[in-house]
This record gives C-alpha cells, structure tokens and sequence, in this order.
C-alpha cells in the first residue's frame, strides 16, 4: 500500500507529521481536519488537561494537534486503521503535552451516547458531500443525532482565517437536558 506524509505546520513548534495512504477515506488528511485542527491551535477552545475523544479519526490529525494542545486525546476510528493511528501517534509522540491513544470505534451514536454527559461538548467538523448518497447520509446522520443531542453551528468567522471553507462545517454537540420529574 502507497504511503505519503503531509506536514501540517503548527503556530509554535515544528509541523506534526501525518502518513497517508491509499486505500480509503479514513487514510488521507481531509480538509474539514485541517480546518478543525486549526481552529482549536486558534485557542479559542481551550484543551490543556481537557478530554478529548475524535470519533472516525482517519488519520488522527484533530486530535493529534489536540494532544499537542496539552489534550488527553482518544482517538477512535474502525478496526482498520488502528495501523495508520498508531504509526502517527508514533511519529509526533515528541509534540504531544498532553496524551493520546487509539482505539476501535462502535457504532457512532451509540458510542456518543454512552460517553457524553450534561456537561460534555463534542466538537464535530465535516466537509459537506453533495454527490452520490453522501447528502442523504449526512441527513439521516443529524437526524438520528438531534433525537438525544442539540446542534449549534460555529459560525465561518470564528473558524482560522486562512483554514476555512464554505463547506466546512463545524458543530457543537450537547446532549440534550431532561427535566428531571418533581
């Protein structure tokens, strides 16, 4: 399998970085990662000492730039690219201030269910798709997740000046707060 690595400069330090591959989506560095690994280097959600757990980390660009951020990362992607997480973390274990680990991903909802409580905020960036069954996809997906969370879009002026896209999108994620009975 071909391999690749792609620099992603950092403020302050010198550039994580990220081995590609071929072979699938979750093997190359998009651009909503970039785009959500800039904004948080922008300070704006302050991560040292913070949890942080990347759900479909590809990569493991967010979260690793996170860790580097002084964030105890959980990096979580499918069984097959456990490989690909560990030799990155590897490669940029020298940057990292915080921690970081890798680990099999459930069913996504079912696992942001189970490890979100009434404080928890999850950070969610995604490049909008609009060919072939990605919109539909992507419908169904913030459907089934507003059943159990509220979504509030980040707005495009917030996001890094240079790291930005019309169809990039970042949302915060917060479970939704039950009345509790009398």
């Amino acid at each position: 399998m071909a391999s690749f690595v792609r620099e992603l400069e950092r403020r302050a330090g010198p550039a994580l970085r990220l081995e590609q591959r071929s072979g699938g989506v979750g093997c190359v560095v998009w651009d909503a990662a970039l785009v959500l690994a800039k904004f948080l280097e922008s300070g704006a959600w302050p991560l040292s000492r913070r949890a942080v757990l990347e759900l479909g980390a590809g990569t493991g660009a967010v979260g690793i730039m996170a860790a580097t951020l002084g964030a105890d990362v959980t990096l979580t992607d499918l069984q097959e690219l456990q490989e690909l997480l560990a030799v990155n973390i590897e490669n940029n274990r020298h940057l990292v201030t915080g921690s970081v680990r890798a680990e099999s991903l459930e069913p996504l909802l079912k696992t942001l269910r189970e490890l979100t409580g009434p404080d928890t905020c999850v950070l969610c960036c995604y490049e909008q798709r609009t060919v072939g069954r990605n919109p539909e996809i992507e419908r169904r997906y913030f459907e089934l997740l507003q059943v159990d969370f509220e979504l509030e879009r980040v707005p495009l002026d917030q996001h890094d000046e240079e790291y930005r896209s019309e169809d990039i999108h970042i949302v915060t994620i917060h479970r939704k707060r039950t009345n509790s009975p009398s």
